[in-house]
C-alpha cells in the first residue's frame, strides 16, 4: 500500500473561491523529503494528476523558516468555515518534474549599475509593468528621495501614476516626481531614558539591498532590506534601553495576471556589540514598528478626487474624471490615518499604519471604473488579507493508488471522514 501525501485546503468563505494559497515550506520538506525542484501538486479529484501551478520561494536565505510554498488552484473550491474545521479540498503531493515556465506568467529583471550595485527591479506580468527603485537617485542627480518606491506602474501598458498625460499619449512630459509604495519613515518604540514615544527612522533617501528574488508559474517575488540603522529603544520586558542594529525587510510579490502587488513587512534587529566584542550573529529580535507610506500620483484636482475609507484596514481613492484612475490599499494591521493633500500638494498622499511586528499589504491599481472601485478594494482586502485561502499538511490518510484511480469519490470521503 502506498500512502498519498496530501494538503488540506480551507475556504473560509460561504461561496466558491479560487485563487492562491501560501504556506510555510520548511514543514512540508521535513515531512515528505521532496525538494523544491521536484515537488508536483495536483487536485485530488483529478484522476489524470495534471500538475497545478506551484513554486517554492526563498524569502530570506538566512532564515529557512520564511521559505514559502505558493500554488494556484486549478478550479474554485467549495465553501468551508471561518474556523478551518471543514475541509474544502485536497491537493496531492508527488515527486516529479516542475511545470516549465510559460509565456504570460510573471517575471522580473534585476538592473545593476556600473559598480555592481542593484539599482532597481522590474516586475512584469500580463497586466502590470512595475519599476521599483532600490537607490535614492535613479537619475543620478540631486533628486535623491526615491528609495523603496515604484516610480512607474503601467496598467495594461499605460502609466497609472500620471494617467491623464498617459491617456493623451504623453510619455516624456510625465511628472518626474511620480511614485507610489514608498515607505518614507518607520516609527519604533521610543527610549526610556530620555522618555520618548517614538524612535523615527527616515528611509526615502537610503538605499535598499536585494536579499533574494525568484519567479515561477505563480508569481515573481523579491525581498529587499533597508540600509542598517541604529536603534536605541526600551526593551518591552525590562524597560531598559537597548542598542540594536536593524533593517526593514520588504517582500514584494506580483502574481500572474494580477493588477495588484502584495507586500509583507518586518523589522529584524541584532544587538550592537560594544567596541572590540563579537556577538552571536544568530540572535535576532523582531521589533514592533509602524510604517508611514507616501505616494505622488495624479488623481486630478482635489475637488475631483473621491476618497473612501470605510474601515480601519483599507482605503481607496479615485478620480471622477476620465480615464477614472483609482488606487486601493489594504493591510492586516489598522491604518492610523490617511492624509491628502500631503503638505498641501494635491498629487501627494500619505498614510500611517498602527504598530505591529509585521504587516501584509495590498496595492491595487485600476482604470476606467467610474463606479465600484471601492467595492473592488474591499473585496480584495477580504480575500487577500482578511480571509485568504489556507492549507496545511494532512498526514493521516493512506489510500491505495488503485482505489484512488477507480473511485476517487470514496477516497475523498475517507479523507474527509478521517479529518
Amino acid at each position: 500500500m502506498s500512502a498519498i501525501n496530501l494538503l488540506t485546503v480551507f475556504n473560509p468563505s460561504n461561496y466558491l473561491r479560487g485563487g492562491y494559497v501560501i504556506l510555510p515550506w520548511e514543514a512540508i520538506y521535513k515531512k515528505f523529503q521532496i525538494s523544491s525542484e521536484e515537488i508536483v501538486l495536483s487536485d485530488l479529484h483529478d484522476l489524470s494528476h495534471n500538475p497545478i501551478n506551484a513554486q517554492v520561494d526563498r524569502i530570506d536565505p538566512n532564515d529557512p523558516s520564511r521559505d514559502t510554498l505558493v500554488f494556484s488552484l486549478s478550479k474554485p473550491i467549495f465553501p468551508g468555515s471561518e474556523s478551518d474545521r471543514l475541509a474544502s479540498g485536497f491537493i496531492r503531493i508527488d515527486k516529479g518534474k516542475a511545470i516549465p515556465k510559460q509565456l504570460g506568467e510573471s517575471y522580473l529583471d534585476v538592473v545593476y549599475g556600473a559598480s555592481g550595485q542593484v539599482r532597481g527591479v522590474r516586475l512584469v506580468n500580463s497586466r502590470l509593468i512595475v519599476w521599483f527603485n532600490l537607490i535614492p537617485s535613479p537619475e543620478d542627480n540631486e533628486r535623491n528621495w526615491f528609495s523603496g518606491s515604484a516610480s512607474s506602474v503601467q496598467l495594461d501598458r499605460e502609466e497609472i501614476l500620471d494617467p491623464f498625460r498617459a491617456a493623451r499619449g504623453e510619455w516624456l512630459g510625465q511628472d518626474p516626481e511620480k511614485r507610489c509604495m514608498q515607505i518614507s519613515e518607520l516609527l519604533l518604540p521610543g527610549s526610556s531614558h530620555p522618555k520618548s514615544p517614538y524612535y523615527r527612522v527616515s528611509l526615502f533617501n537610503h538605499s535598499y539591498r536585494l536579499i533574494s528574488h525568484s519567479s515561477g508559474s505563480v508569481r515573481a517575488c523579491i525581498t529587499i532590506a533597508s540600509e542598517p540603522f541604529d536603534y536605541i529603544g526600551a526593551d518591552p520586558v525590562t524597560g531598559a534601553n537597548r542598542h540594536l542594529v536593524c533593517e526593514l525587510y520588504r517582500v514584494i510579490s506580483l502574481y500572474a495576471g494580477a493588477d495588484y502587488l502584495i507586500e509583507e513587512l518586518f523589522v529584524k534587529g541584532k544587538p550592537k556589540a560594544a567596541e572590540g566584542k563579537i556577538l552571536d550573529s544568530s540572535l535576532i529580535v523582531n521589533l514592533d514598528f509602524a510604517a508611514r507610506y507616501f505616494a505622488h500620483m495624479d488623481m486630478g484636482k482635489t475637488e475631483d478626487i473621491e476618497q473612501v475609507f470605510p474601515r480601519m484596514d483599507w482605503f481607496a481613492v479615485s478620480s471622477i474624471a476620465p480615464p477614472y484612475p483609482a488606487y486601493g490599499f489594504a493591510a492586516d494591521v489598522h491604518i492610523d490615518s490617511v492624509t491628502h493633500p500631503h503638505e498641501q500638494k494635491e498629487n501627494c498622499f500619505s498614510w500611517q499604519l498602527l504598530p505591529g511586528k509585521s504587516a501584509k499589504c495590498l496595492h491595487l491599481f485600476m482604470r476606467d471604473r467610474a463606479e465600484g472601485f471601492d467595492a473592488r478594494v474591499g473585496h480584495a482586502w477580504y480575500e487577500m488579507i482578511y480571509h485568504p485561502l489556507k492549507a496545511r499538511v494532512y498526514s493521516d490518510v493512506a489510500v491505495r493508488n488503485t482505489d484512488l484511480e477507480t473511485n476517487n469519490t470514496d477516497a475523498l470521503a475517507l479523507a474527509e471522514h478521517k479529518y
